[in-house]
């Protein structure tokens, strides 16, 4: 099944996109402030450093080797809440919760539509957070069981920072304004200021790849 369907056309000088099943006419105008945003976006001083992702890693192991950076860092990567609008389904907060209670969401890309579903995921797990108690209750146990009872979050807990972690192309390219996807762009300017409405303010981080450990010849 097709979750993602995203087009590109241009009639004579006007450009239009279809993203998610809707067409948006990009001018000028606003092409310029969608690339200053993510620019300022991307380029800002990183307050979480993530580390290398090593070849072959699976995503579940990298976000083991974030939570393992230092104190206080809790892996919470497939440990989901309830869903109070669906019976039976799950949300996934975050992959990582840092010391300073951000939350960190992780994704290797080949394409848009994965870093699509990425900002969707955070914009869900901020409105539950700041919408439902049992959400918050259900990540305040989630944090205190995989933190060993170190971490213990108050149930009146809404991040104020979250930080989307990509890793662009299995790292052959690195992240930037001109290689991030220009559906990614558009996706990613509406995550943030709609985030930044509620009081969140939004990082993105580039992942590098870390070198290949190739045998060297006797």
């Amino acid at each position: 099944m097709l979750r993602w369907i995203e087009a590109g056309i241009s009639l004579g000088e006007r450009r239009f996109l279809l993203i998610d099943c809707d067409w948006y006419e990009i001018g000028a105008r606003y092409l310029a402030a969608i690339r200053n945003t993510v620019t300022r976006l991307i380029n800002r001083p990183p307050s979480v450093e993530l580390p290398a992702w090593e070849p072959g890693e699976q995503e579940d192991l990298y976000n083991e080797s974030v939570a393992r950076m230092g104190d206080g860092y809790v892996c919470l990567d497939r440990k989901n809440v309830g869903n109070p609008l669906k019976a039976g389904n799950e949300v996934e907060i975050c992959d990582v919760l840092t010391p300073d209670d951000t939350l960190v969401l992780v994704k290797r890309a080949h394409r848009s539509g994965p870093l699509s579903h990425l900002f969707s995921q955070g914009l869900v797990a901020v409105q539950m957070l700041k919408e439902s108690a049992e959400v918050r209750a259900q990540f305040a146990r989630k944090v205190f069981e995989q933190s060993r009872g170190r971490r213990i979050m108050p149930l009146d807990f809404v991040p104020r920072r979250l930080v989307f972690g990509i890793l662009l192309k299995d790292g052959t390219e690195e992240l930037t304004p001109e290689t991030l996807f220009p559906f990614s762009q558009v996706t990613l300017v509406e995550t943030a200021k709609t985030l930044r409405s509620w009081g969140v303010e939004v990082e993105v981080v580039g992942i590098r790849a870390a070198p290949s450990q190739t045998p060297r010849a006797a």
